[in-house]
């Protein structure tokens, strides 16, 4: 009789957790590509996926893991039915490798449009040396950063590196590509001199969420100097590479980074294809903007979110027309 119960009562759960999330039957379905489990994207594609499912809107959502954003903006280049239903997370960067056939691209690929944007994506080099002060002081020393796959703690700021100072600096550093734990671990260890951390970042108030990897190196007890990129750097990288924005981070905003900080930041978001239906990309954004508060209930990144970031770093031609209607109608454009 035990038994029964529990066996009862749990198939009463399962029932009532899948109503929450479930597309209904009756609505057509929006496929949302995330990234892989566990990581902040993916909890913010289940909180959107709860948000439409679980309000009064016209269309339900059913959400997805990938192994990452080059996936997602590979599929939607692709599959032509993937087009016309479904919602990606992309980044400003990755949207700028694939539009010119750069790694890990095989080919070129029709940009993306807008729903709306999620948080900015920002990094800087931190050291434990006391005698290294500024990226000058890091002529011909070790240097470790994510993997060139990860755009974010790999190729841009090896973009800013390369693009942000001289030729012959560049050319003496020794450059690990390691991955984002690895390069963490080897500055916590004394393996190398200087190690690239970061985050996320709210465009419009400044509010950061560390990176579990910048936890971890703020958290080693290591004394750290923490390494402008100055504002020339990263105007002279979006000059002449991958397109970021610099953003200047607020003394403080991390334990002993006493003064602000220049950093070149890129812009992750919900995306679709241009083919996608424009009164759906006009109801997706119209739940961001009405429920921009909720995603904070699901992970610390939804808290840097706002009706104003919504819509911050993008142009208006990037939208896609039918989010563009619902960020005109709210005032936000």
């Amino acid at each position: 009789m035990i038994r029964f119960l529990s066996t009862f009562i749990a198939t009463l759960l399962c029932i009532f957790l899948m109503g929450q999330t479930a597309p209904a039957a009756d609505k057509p379905t929006i496929i949302l590509l995330s990234t892989p489990f566990g990581t902040g994207s993916y909890v913010l594609g289940t909180a959107m996926e709860s948000i439409v499912n679980q309000g009064n809107y016209p269309v339900a959502v059913s959400h997805a893991e990938t192994p990452g954003q080059a996936f997602n903006v590979m599929k939607l280049g692709s599959d032509e039915a993937a087009r016309k239903n479904t919602v990606v997370v992309a980044t400003s960067g990755i949207e700028w490798l694939a539009q010119r056939g750069m790694k890990p691209f095989k080919r070129t690929y029709e940009p993306l449009k807008v729903i709306g944007t999620l948080n900015y994506a920002i990094t800087w080099l931190v050291t434990t040396d006391k005698d290294i002060k500024t990226i000058a002081d890091l002529q011909g020393k070790r240097i470790a950063l994510g993997r060139v796959p990860q755009i974010v703690w790999g190729y841009e700021p090896d973009a800013l590196l390369r693009n942000g100072y001289t030729d012959q600096f560049y050319k003496s550093l020794r450059i690990q590509f390691v991955g984002t734990t690895e390069a963490a671990n080897a500055l916590v260890n004394g393996q190398v001199d200087a190690a690239v951390i970061g985050g996320y970042l709210d465009p419009i108030h400044a509010a950061f969420s560390p990176s579990p990897q910048t936890v971890e190196v703020m958290a080693s007890g290591r004394t750290l100097t923490h390494l402008d990129w100055t504002r020339e750097a990263v105007d002279n990288t979006a000059a002449k590479d991958i397109t970021l924005l610099p953003f200047q981070l607020p003394a403080d905003t991390v334990e002993g980074q006493g003064s602000p900080l220049w950093a070149g930041a890129e812009i992750q978001a919900f995306c679709v294809h241009p083919d996608f239906p424009e009164e759906h990309a006009y109801i997706m954004a119209k739940a961001m903007i009405d429920n921009v508060e909720a995603f904070a209930q699901y992970h610390a990144m939804g808290s840097l979110m706002s009706r104003e970031s919504l819509v911050k770093g993008w142009k208006e031609e990037d939208f896609h027309p039918g989010a563009l209607r619902a960020y005109k109608e709210a005032g936000l454009l």
